[in-house]
């Protein structure tokens, strides 16, 4: 594994929260939704932070996922409302508070349990997904900490309150919530610039309290989603002739259903449409059928498959003659247009200012018109080929960025205290873990307590070179040999017999915690998994 000890991000400790949107039956389906996608984008961006995700108590990701094994996670489960709309509103910070304050067991992997407390563990940022409950999350942090925070938060917009997305005129807007989750951030994140006009949108008709001015502009970057890699091989299973046209967008109003079947009108008969949604065989109430230009895309294989593998779909879309995207309507990024192209399948794409962010004003099969569409179609070069823009590593610059920018980052934490001096040689006496060097200075209040300060003098010994062990899902501090200036601080604390808290006081001996180390020895050994990903 590469060593990452010397990344300056290396040992920062973040809590992820996610958006649950999708559900089946009672389970949240985080994998289907790009909330979880870019979730998952910065954990792997991530290597060399240690990461706290929030998963939903009841959802498809099971314990045998590769996330339970991964030496740098920590999963812990917690009770997301199953509904959208709650999940805009609500955040049982009671139930996250008992976590934090480690009176409830988390469940890390399969038969093992932790107990997570802020004299065990530090967060540097909060990376929120739904950025409604920002200060939901905040709020019960600041709980434990006496009202006062050192971490950083940066919020991921995938969904945009506006006029536009609204379902109905009875959908209670957040946009507010909007404008708190980016004023109490750092950094907020949206996919492109359709996301910053749909925001406008909301004064159009009338002022507000608060204006979008250029402050909030100047908090906002950019995480464009690359779609995954999909297999190359052929798997010589698609029989077709003619030539077959694919649409592997969800079969719906906002996804050209009401669009395309005018277009296809007038068209040679060779020319068919087969889709990726099986809601094409059975028209929805109010809609007519389409006839046979449509049809689903899996019923179209020889022996038809039963499952739709990464495999299967990427031969799909390799053995059709074209690709065609209508997204007309509401939307701020769009990961299936790019699954074509990238296999070399010439797409057709509808002309928005948002698909124009995705592909760029050159791409040279934009249309406007049923005349347009049937020309280009008709006419459509032997060999397509066209790069897209590396979206993962423009995503992967900004974060860092946005996290060696932030506040506890770049912040000099100059002020010692009474006990950053005997932290120094606590470590030097062989004690890493924070919840033993708290034991030694606060007896008393180190078990179900916390402090802000603990965050503090973890924070001004770190500035020195300490490093802080990311693969533990505890704070795990060591001072290198080659933290020079660590060294000399100890030095200088050793010999100062005038400090606050002389070393004197501890050299009676120093002593484990030992509740906290019985815990320790039942965990097994984690198991990195970082490359399987």
């Amino acid at each position: 594994m590469q060593d990452l000890s010397e990344h300056k991000l290396y040992g920062r400790r973040i809590l992820h929260v996610p958006s649950p949107v999708r559900f089946s039956g009672n389970k949240a389906v985080l994998e289907t939704d790009s909330n979880w996608k870019v979730l998952m984008d910065t954990v792997m961006m991530l290597p060399m932070c240690h990461h706290y995700i929030l998963i939903p108590e009841n959802s498809t990701i099971t314990d045998g996922d590769p996330l339970y094994r991964m030496d740098n996670v920590t999963l812990i489960p917690f009770p997301f409302p199953q509904s959208v709309l709650s999940n805009r509103s609500e955040f049982n910070a009671k139930k996250f508070k008992r976590i934090m304050a480690g009176r409830e067991k988390v469940f890390f992997r399969p038969s093992e349990y932790l107990y997570l407390e802020t004299s065990s563990i530090d967060i540097d940022f909060v990376f929120c997904h739904q950025p409604e409950i920002l200060s939901n999350v905040l709020w019960a942090l600041l709980t434990l900490r006496y009202g006062q925070t050192n971490l950083d938060a940066m919020v991921f917009f995938h969904w945009v309150d506006c006029p536009a997305s609204s379902p109905s005129v009875a959908f209670p807007p957040t946009f507010f919530r909007h404008m708190e989750a980016v004023d109490w951030s750092q950094t907020a994140f949206v996919h492109g610039k359709a996301s910053l006009e749909y925001w406008k949108q909301n004064w159009n008709n009338k002022s507000h309290v608060v204006d979008m001015n250029s402050s909030i502009e100047d908090k906002l970057s950019y995480m464009p989603l690359a779609a995954k890699s999909l297999p190359e091989k052929d798997m010589g299973l698609w029989k077709q002739s003619g030539k077959p046209i694919a649409f592997n967008h969800r079969w719906a109003g906002t996804t050209g259903r009401d669009i395309l079947p005018e277009y296809m009108e007038g068209l040679p008969p060779e020319y068919v449409v087969y889709c990726t949604d099986q809601t094409i065989k059975k028209p929805q109430a109010g809609q007519s059928p389409v006839g046979d230009r449509f049809k689903y895309a899996y019923d179209a294989y020889r022996g038809r498959p039963q499952e739709k593998s990464a495999e299967l779909y990427s031969d799909f879309l390799k053995n059709c003659h074209a690709s065609v995207g209508i997204i007309k309507g509401y939307g701020t990024w769009n990961l299936s247009v790019q699954d074509p192209i990238k296999l070399g399948t010439p797409t057709l794409v509808y002309d928005t200012p948002m698909m124009r962010d995705v592909l760029g004003s050159q791409y040279p099969l934009f249309f406007k018109t049923k005349e347009e569409f049937q020309s280009k179609l008709l006419s459509l070069p032997e060999k397509f080929e066209y790069e897209l823009r590396d979206f993962k590593s423009e995503f992967e610059t900004n974060l860092m960025n946005a996290m060696l920018e932030s506040r506890n980052y770049s912040k000099f934490h100059d002020t010692e205290g009474i006990y950053g001096g005997p932290w120094l040689y606590f470590m030097s006496q062989g004690l890493t873990y924070k919840k033993d060097l708290l034991f030694q200075t606060h007896k008393s209040l180190v078990d179900g307590q916390g402090s802000n300060s603990w965050e503090t003098i973890r924070r001004w010994v770190r500035q020195w070179g300490i490093k802080d062990d990311p693969t533990s899902p505890f704070t795990k501090l060591h001072i290198p040999d080659d933290a020079l200036e660590a060294h000399r601080r100890l030095k200088n604390y050793i010999s100062d017999k005038s400090h606050e808290v002389p070393m004197s006081q501890f050299e009676t001996g120093l002593h484990e915690h030992k509740e906290f180390h019985r815990q320790l020895n039942k965990t097994k050994k984690q198991v990195d998994l970082t490359s399987f990903f």
